[in-house]
């Protein structure tokens, strides 16, 4: 053995003594054969192992891998095994350690060749250098085949560091019940703009007993994302080409004294908008008890699933002086940049996002496909819950990708509250934001 190959060696087996010890917190070693000693794979990348030297092996990680998705991950890593000759080493662990999973084993060196995760993430581990820039794959055919919003929420200071793996995305119900208890069209609701959504409320409101809109208040990151469909939709933004805080615009000021007078001047949410996390409306909604809400895609389904019998309607998220948005969250898959294996790391994706791979992923686990291919099948354009999404995706919009995200978010969530609140006006609130903003990002 030479002592390259002898150091290959050493390196699998640590990396073996780390995921047992990641088994303990949390991990799942599906399937995987690492120290494989076949030789002659496609995978070699003239960078290390892959060549037919016995050290070709492959380590996935990806997290969150349910009962209704494990039976497709055996069969089909084992396939990529049988077509590519490498050993495969896919682990799955679950998400309250993950974040630090994978700075972990960043840090110690240990870095998977493939891992997905959220695309928020991407910042953080592109400062680390722990990425492998993609932008020879996603700049070609296989780019192209992705829904553009979503190809470009892997992106990251003019690079893509990563491919679109799953989305999730938001649109606009409304219960046809209290609609027509209020002598609104429950099949033609006109719920095209934020206007035409605040009189059907100030409808409901005056001819039902039944809460009219869900707005989502409390102390909590999703509070931020509700309200981004109201601030992007007025033309305004969080963050500018370079990265510095713009909350105060006036068209920020116009959206949130729309967002907040829909309670204290129109009176036509659920009573209590400050201690109502996102989840909270979204139950409430299921639950038949609250006229409209912006949900994704499983409330519809929660609703079929379940013992509730009311009938609903799913439109677009209404529009605003400037357009239309659906806030788009999305999971990436990279390359790390420890990787020895970097061309079999490639190849690994490009049979994930094989099309009809793809649809099977898609289809089986519920996420929206980020294919568009595969949006455009019927399974997804006949389905009443699901065609609604797909045609959001030509609206989607992914958060900023900011180092500390977190923490911006939060300040946005208080300026939210304190606005929501009467503490402070729309203008006085995100001015301090704007301030503490620009002091966080330096």
């Amino acid at each position: 053995m030479s002592d390259r190959t002898a150091g290959r060696a050493e390196r699998s087996i640590d990396r073996r003594e780390m995921l047992g010890a990641l088994g303990a917190g949390g991990a799942v070693v599906i399937t995987g054969c690492l120290g494989d000693i076949g030789g002659g794979g496609n995978g070699s990348d003239g960078n290390g192992s892959g060549g037919g030297d016995g050290s070709n092996s492959l380590q996935f990680l990806t997290m969150g891998v349910g009962e209704n998705i494990k039976q497709f991950f055996t069969e089909n890593n084992k396939k990529f095994e049988e077509e590519n000759d490498v050993s495969l080493e896919f682990t799955s662990v679950t998400w309250d350690n993950a974040q630090q999973t994978v700075n972990n084993r960043v840090d110690g060196d240990k870095a998977p060749d493939v891992g997905r995760w959220p695309a928020r993430w991407i910042p953080q581990l592109v400062g680390k250098e722990a990425l492998v820039p993609l932008d020879d794959m996603m700049g070609g055919d296989f780019g192209g085949k992705f829904y553009e919003g979503m190809a470009e929420g892997c992106k990251y200071e003019g690079s893509y560091y990563g491919a679109p793996w799953a989305a999730s995305n938001k649109c606009f119900y409304y219960n046809k019940d209290v609609f027509e208890s209020a002598g609104l069209d429950p099949e033609n609701p006109s719920l095209d703009t934020w206007d035409d959504m605040l009189a059907a409320a100030q409808t409901v409101t005056e001819k039902t007993d039944t809460p009219a809109l869900g707005l989502a208040g409390a102390d909590a990151i999703e509070t931020g994302s509700q309200y981004y469909h109201y601030h992007w939709s007025h033309g305004a933004d969080l963050v500018d080409d370079d990265g510095k805080p713009v909350v105060n615009s006036d068209a920020g000021v116009e959206a949130l004294t729309f967002f907040s007078d829909l309670h204290l001047e129109h009176g036509v949410t659920q009573s209590s908008p400050l201690s109502s996390t996102r989840q909270d409306i979204r139950q409430l909604f299921e639950g038949g008890d609250l006229g409209m809400v912006i949900a994704h895609v499983y409330t519809g389904i929660n609703i079929d699933d379940s013992d509730t019998d009311f009938g609903y309607g799913i439109v677009q998220v209404p529009k605003g002086p400037t357009g239309r948005f659906s806030l788009n969250t999305i999971d990436a898959v990279s390359v790390f940049a420890q990787t020895e294996v970097e061309d079999a790391a490639k190849d690994l994706l490009r049979f994930y996002f094989d099309e009809d791979r793809h649809f099977q992923y898609a289809k089986n686990k519920g996420f929206m496909p980020t294919i568009e291919a595969v949006g455009e099948r019927d399974y997804f354009q006949d389905s009443k819950n699901w065609a609604p999404y797909i045609e959001a995706g030509q609206y989607a919009r992914a958060r900023p990708k900011l180092t500390n995200f977190n923490e911006f978010n939060s300040r946005v969530v208080q300026a939210i509250q304190e606005a929501l609140g009467d503490q402070k006006s729309p203008q006085k609130a995100l001015d301090d934001a704007q301030s503490d903003l620009e002091e966080l990002t330096g």
